[in-house]
C-alpha cells in the first residue's frame, strides 16, 4: 500500500492482473409494450437459455457447445479443485438494469450491461444470440418482446464504442479486453469502508436465509463466489490460504448496520410464499482492510447469493 493523503492505493494479487474481462452493453428495442420488474431479471437465466438453446438434432454442433460452455460450465476435472471451489457459474454478470417497475411501449429502449469473464468473451456472441431469441419470445411470459439493435463496449480509456449492429453477423463482434483491476485502477480506500447493497442478496445457511447478516457471516460468501469464479473461468487461484482472510475479516470493527429485507417476488403456486433479501448498508473500520478489500471490490462485480448472475446481491463500496 501507498499512503497518499491519508488514503491507500490498494495492492492487488499478481493472479488478478492475468483475469481478463469485458464490459459490454445491449440495446434493447421494445417492439410490444410490457410492464417489467426487476424481478423479472430472476428469472432471465432460465428463458435465456432456453431462448438460446440449439434445437434437438441440429447440425451444429459448435454452437451447442458454446451455448453449453457459457451457461453451464463444467466441473473442474481436479478433485481438489471440485472440493475446493463452488460449482461454477456462467462466465458473466448481469447488471439490474432497473430498480422499480417500469411499462416500456412500442419504441422505448433499455441498455442492459453484462461484465464478461475470462472464457465467457469468446462467447459474447453466443450470448447475444440467446439474447436475439429472448427477445422475439418476449421478455415476461410473452410480453415485451424486443429486437437487440446494438452492443457497446468500454475500452480502456472508459469510452463506449459500437462493436456490433443490428443484421451484422453475431461473430464479428469483437469487444475491448482489459485486465480485471483496470476498472479499479482509480480506486483509493481508508480504513472506513460503506458496504451498500443495492439490490436483495439472498444467503442461505441450513436452509434459512440470513436476514440481517453480519459481516462475518457475509464474507464467506463473497470469498466463495470471488475465488470460484476466477479459477472457473479465468483458472486463476488468488487466495492459497482462505483461513488466512477469513481470519483477518475478524480483525475489522463492524461500526455499522442499517439491513432491511426486501422481497423480490412471490413463488409461482404457493400462496403467500416470496423470494427476497437484504439491501442497506453496512459500516466498516480496520486495517485489515488492506489485505481484505480486493475481496470486496471484486465481490462487488460479481455479486454475491442467488441470482447473483443476474443481478441479485449487487453492492457499492465507498471509503472514507
Amino acid at each position: 500500500m501507498i499512503a497518499k493523503n491519508d488514503f491507500l492505493i490498494p495492492d492487488w494479487p499478481e493472479a488478478l492482473q492475468h483475469v481478463d474481462i469485458a464490459r459490454v452493453r445491449f440495446v434493447l428495442l421494445f417492439s410490444s409494450s410490457s410492464v417489467v420488474q426487476p424481478s423479472d431479471f430472476l428469472g432471465i437465466g432460465r428463458a435465456l437459455q432456453l431462448a438460446g438453446r440449439p434445437l434437438p438434432g441440429s447440425s451444429d454442433k459448435q454452437e451447442h457447445r458454446q451455448w453449453e460452455t457459457l451457461f453451464r460450465p463444467p466441473l473442474s476435472g481436479d478433485p481438489v479443485a471440485r472440493r475446493k471451489f463452488q460449482k461454477p457459474a456462467p462466465a458473466f454478470v448481469l447488471t439490474m438494469p432497473l430498480m422499480q417497475q417500469s411499462l416500456f411501449n412500442v419504441g422505448d429502449k433499455l441498455v442492459l450491461e453484462a461484465l464478461f469473464i475470462g472464457t465467457g468473451i469468446p462467447l459474447i456472441h453466443s450470448f447475444l444470440r440467446s439474447l436475439i431469441h429472448l427477445g422475439n419470445l418476449g421478455l415476461v411470459a410473452g410480453a415485451g418482446r424486443f429486437e437487440v439493435t446494438q452492443a457497446f463496449s468500454l475500452d480502456s480509456d472508459c469510452k463506449e464504442h459500437l462493436v456490433w449492429r443490428q443484421n451484422e453477423a453475431l461473430e464479428s463482434l469483437a469487444c475491448s479486453v482489459q485486465s480485471l483491476p483496470w476498472l479499479f485502477q482509480k480506486e483509493r480506500i481508508s480504513h472506513d469502508l460503506s458496504i451498500n447493497y443495492l439490490t436483495p442478496a439472498r444467503l442461505m445457511v441450513d436452509g434459512k436465509p440470513l436476514r440481517r447478516p453480519s459481516l462475518m457471516q457475509v464474507f464467506p460468501f463473497m470469498l466463495r463466489r470471488v475465488t470460484s469464479m476466477l479459477y472457473a473461468h479465468s483458472d486463476a487461484e488468488v487466495c492459497d490460504d482462505p483461513a488466512h482472510l477469513l481470519e483477518k475479516v475478524l480483525e475489522l470493527e463492524q461500526t455499522g448496520s442499517k439491513l432491511a429485507w426486501r422481497d423480490w417476488r412471490s413463488l409461482e403456486g404457493q400462496r403467500g410464499m416470496s423470494v427476497g433479501g437484504f439491501i442497506g448498508e453496512m459500516s466498516l473500520h480496520g486495517q485489515a482492510l488492506e489485505d481484505l478489500y480486493w475481496v470486496f471490490a471484486v465481490a462487488s462485480l460479481f455479486g454475491v447469493g442467488k441470482g447473483a448472475t443476474y443481478g441479485a446481491g449487487r453492492f457499492s463500496l465507498s471509503s472514507g
